[in-house]
């Protein structure tokens, strides 16, 4: 219900129409108060294709979702920002409160991307996985140096079957540059960033 009355403003923002009447506060406070019921034209409203929608998971391909297999690894690159917060927290010690602290006073782009690496190391090791560090060194991870043939294997592992499974499970990144056309400039800034990872990038006109 509340997805509905926010759609309805996002499509008049779309097409231009004037919408004088929407003040989100006050739709947030009167919808708190007094629930609308969900109605049939929520439940079942018009599908759109890769539209977010908690009732009705749908990516608009007609493919059922499924889960990848067991963790097997993982595979850490590693950043300036990862690099420098790894030297800090060695240094401090060996105290859950010493690490704490040096994390603390980090800048809030080296916390993060240690908080991130943590978080995947983490579940490989939970999972009996190997974590591999390439581009650069990790205390207590092996390093290894990244070859073109890991390069081609990687992509060769991306391309999708006729039955539209792959080896390798990874994004797809909708752009719906026809709604707002700096989406097309945003599209070509995140395949282009550092640590893309694997995905495909689709931009709609």
């Amino acid at each position: 219900s509340w997805k509905a009355k926010f759609g309805q403003q996002t499509t008049a923002v779309i097409s231009g129409d004037d919408t004088p009447d929407f003040v989100p506060a006050r739709l947030v406070r009167n919808q708190m108060a007094s629930p609308d019921p969900l109605g049939e034209s929520i439940l079942k409203a018009a599908e759109v294709p890769y539209e977010f929608d908690v009732l009705r998971p749908n990516y608009g391909t007609g493919l059922a979702t499924v889960k990848g297999g067991p963790v097997s690894g993982a595979v850490i690159v590693v950043t300036p920002a990862l690099a420098a917060a790894a030297q800090a927290v060695e240094k401090a010690g060996k105290s859950i409160r010493s690490k704490a602290e040096a994390l603390q006073f980090l800048p809030e782009s080296q916390k993060n991307a240690y908080a991130a690496a943590r978080s995947v190391i983490q579940c490989a090791e939970a999972a009996g996985g190997i974590v591999t560090v390439v581009g650069g060194d990790l205390p207590g991870f092996k390093a290894v140096e990244a070859a073109d043939a890991d390069v081609k294997e990687a992509i060769s592992a991306m391309e999708i079957a006729e039955d539209g499974s792959s080896r390798l499970n990874f994004f797809l990144q909708v752009y719906r540059a026809g709604d707002y056309p700096v989406y097309a400039d945003y599209a070509v800034h995140r395949a282009t960033e550092d640590l893309a990872g694997p995905r495909i990038v689709v931009v709609t006109k």
